[in-house]
């Protein structure tokens, strides 16, 4: 049935660019982005470029005709196939897991076509709220690939600034308040500081939005109450990162005093030239730590 055709979609765009054939990869990746510049004085900002650069990767993009057989894995159609079963995926939590997890194998790395993806979900087919809204699910089989995707979705977002404002509410809302809730899981407390940080190292109104629902001493419970499991220590490191470069905003210190008292604490902690701040952050903290790429 449907729920069993999407799993079978979904473990078929596991690691997808890796898989490409050679010609097929080549045509859609275009020229290599190892070139582009990526100096920054931030942690984690992965994809920090700014707008005109973007204009100009993404020009030219190669035409693909109506897809078929394995081509519906990467081209752009399926996305819009994916929302059809997000809209009508009442009372088969399989399916909608799946196609989830799928979207975010699609978008997920540093290839130009998880990008492009990226793009058509966010941009052309708008589905944002509807991803958000799903965030209210208590089920882990959904929140686990669904902070995946919204974690991809910033880090190939074009306008972090108008991201931040659509969805640091909903992530930090759904932060727990320290690293000893078990609910979310690890897997998902990861996911959700790493969209934060994406938006955190490329806009300052990220920075001052989490501080404004709250999202200080959400982070700050998560960094340092927890126990020594493998998860928790994780979600403490990414925690920790994105209160790293939350405080390499300057202007935003007494703005983060106002909300949180604990901030004299944590700003002493995180001056910008603590080297604790900068030895203890890793990008791989940010990796995903599940593996829920693959469907059942």
């Amino acid at each position: 049935g449907l729920e069993n055709s999407l799993c079978v979609m979904r473990n078929l765009s596991y690691q997808l660019y890796a898989e490409l054939p050679p010609s097929v990869r080549l045509h859609l990746e275009g020229p290599s982005r190892a070139s582009a510049s990526r100096t920054t004085e931030m942690i984690g900002c992965f994809t920090l470029q700014s707008k005109k650069n973007t204009e100009l990767h993404y020009r030219n993009l190669p035409t693909l005709p109506h897809p078929k057989g394995s081509e519906w894995l990467w081209h752009p159609k399926v996305v819009g196939l994916y929302k059809l079963v997000l809209q009508n995926s009442e009372g088969s939590s399989a399916a909608l897991e799946a196609a989830v997890g799928a979207l975010q194998n699609i978008t997920s790395g540093e290839a130009r076509w998880s990008a492009v993806l990226s793009s058509v979900v966010t941009e052309q087919e708008r589905m944002l709220p509807m991803l958000l809204d799903l965030l209210d699910s208590s089920s882990e089989m959904l929140l686990r690939p669904l902070t995946g995707l919204l974690r991809n979705l910033t880090r190939h977002a074009a306008d972090k600034g108008h991201t931040a404002k659509i969805m640091v509410n909903v992530l930090v809302y759904q932060l727990p308040s320290d690293g000893l809730q078990k609910t979310p899981s690890s897997e998902v407390v990861v996911n959700i500081c790493g969209a934060l940080n994406y938006l955190v190292t490329c806009s300052s109104l990220a920075a001052r939005d989490i501080a404004y629902f709250n999202g200080l001493p959400k982070l700050m419970g998560i960094k340092t109450s927890h126990d020594n499991s493998s998860g928790s220590l994780k979600a403490a490191r990414a925690a920790s990162t994105v209160l790293c470069n939350m405080f390499q905003y300057n202007k935003l210190h007494r703005d983060y005093k106002l909300v949180s008292p604990a901030v004299l604490y944590i700003n002493k902690l995180y001056q910008p030239k603590n080297t604790f701040c900068f030895n203890l952050i890793r990008i791989e903290h940010f990796q995903s730590i599940s593996s829920d790429h693959l469907g059942p």
